[in-house]
């Protein structure tokens, strides 16, 4: 029964316009985003820049962390994103007092002696330009701790700047861990090459740039194949028909998932064939070793979670509510995670969102550093998929047996009262 169902689904899927709309859009925002590839070339010695890189010294975090606290008191421009938007926190005298003491705890230096330094590096940074006009090159203002600041000192000051600040300030150990921004050095960015050529296959880093443009669209776009597919089901009224031929509410809706989760990711496995194609033609007579499931493996750790669960929330939601409401709580979650993850696009730092992060083929020590955390979440996605799913299923059976909801079936049957029956036996 279930193989019947899942095949009968698929069918259903491909001649509906709200699948092709969804091949369509997913086709269009890889293209328009990810699109062509334009392969690094090899770092060479004394170049002008190599790009910068997140440091895991607790010497650079402090530093970084420092210039942006004091760069935010001295243009008294504070910035903190609560909930993924920038929002302006207006500090009160006394809260700015408390950042001043703060600054002086932690660099030795007074709020005039902040003020040359900045004034400094602002003109450092600037650049003056053929017309006229002047412009500020890219880097972040740093200053030195004072002699002898311990880290968990250091912490500790900046937990009571989160508290000052609220919620969403670059000042929590994430913030401070992104604060450490710095130059690469030619040997940082050898390395960097080297390992997508040899430990990525050079097929790896981009497969993960692929996931990372990938998991932004399909985060959102499945929940509407699977809501009108539900929805489509409630006026075909459906539900009469399936149980008059005693399919399990759990076949129903896993053969219905399935088909659903199925037909959505096979057009995601077909669109990674264009930039596994680019990268094999840039390999020819280079002599590099090509990993060619790449694109397939990282497809299917990383993006299927995201489809399953995206597809099971909307599953879920129509079978409790009866409407379209669980595209409504999709996009709300889809734009929180955008915003969660605007920190951490350099990878390397995937916690707990639901479009992870990883908007760059390099940085392989990162990935491969928070693998076990990337495993997690993407596990983690996967077994609340599941879970939604089954709950979506026992919904179902209880409306079919009128013990939730409208109870359709138990009451849409016809009764056979007694006085009736008794009736019948007298003719």
């Amino acid at each position: 029964m279930f193989w019947t169902l899942f095949r009968k689904e698929c069918r259903m899927l491909l001649r509906s316009l709200i699948f092709w709309l969804y091949v369509l859009g997913a086709a269009l925002f890889f293209f328009s985003q990810m699109g062509t590839i334009t392969f690094e070339s090899k770092p060479e010695p004394e170049q002008e820049s190599y790009g910068l890189k997140i440091s895991d010294k607790k010497e650079d975090q402090i530093r970084g962390t420092l210039g942006l606290l004091a760069e935010s008191y001295l243009n008294d421009t504070f910035t903190t994103a609560p909930v993924g938007f920038n929002k302006h926190v207006s500090l009160s005298d006394g809260e700015k007092q408390e950042i001043e003491t703060i600054l002086e705890d932690t660099t030795g230096l007074s709020t005039e002696e902040l003020e040359t330094c900045y004034e400094e590096w602002v003109k450092s940074q600037t650049v003056a330009m053929e017309d006229g006009s002047y412009m500020m090159v890219g880097g972040n203002f740093v200053l030195e701790p004072k002699e002898g600041l311990a880290y968990d000192t250091f912490l500790t000051d900046m937990q009571k700047v989160c508290e000052i600040l609220g919620p969403g300030s670059g000042f929590t150990e994430e913030g401070i861990r992104q604060n450490a921004m710095v130059e690469m050095t030619y040997e940082d960015a050898l390395e960097e090459y080297n390992n997508l050529l040899e430990k990525d296959g050079l097929t790896g880093g981009y497969a993960r740039l692929f996931c990372d443009y990938m998991g932004i669209i399909l985060a959102v776009l499945p929940v509407f194949v699977a809501v009108t597919r539900e929805i489509r089901d409630k006026r075909a009224q459906m539900k009469e028909l399936l149980y008059v031929r005693r399919a399990s509410s759990f076949t129903i809706l896993f053969s219905r998932y399935a088909a659903l989760c199925l037909c959505m990711f096979v057009p995601v496995l077909l669109l990674s064939c264009y930039p596994l194609a680019e990268c094999a033609g840039f390999v020819q007579g280079k002599g590099i070793s090509l990993d060619l499931t790449a694109f397939f493996r990282y497809s299917f750790g990383w993006l299927l979670p995201t489809i399953l669960v995206v597809t099971a929330l909307g599953i879920f939601l129509t079978e409790l509510t009866g409407t379209a409401a669980g595209v409504l709580v999709q996009a709300a979650w889809w734009f929180l995670s955008i915003f969660a993850g605007s920190d951490t696009m350099g990878g390397g730092a995937y916690g707990m969102n639901l479009i992870p992060r990883h908007n760059t083929e390099f940085n392989y020590t990162g990935f491969h550093d928070q693998f076990s955390q990337l495993a997690l979440n993407r596990g983690f996605y996967v077994v609340l998929a599941l879970a939604l799913v089954t709950a979506a299923a026992m919904i179902f059976e209880a409306r079919r047996k009128g013990k939730w909801g409208n109870g359709t079936i138990s009451r849409g049957r016809k009764r056979v009262h007694p006085a009736s029956s008794a009736a019948a036996g007298t003719r």
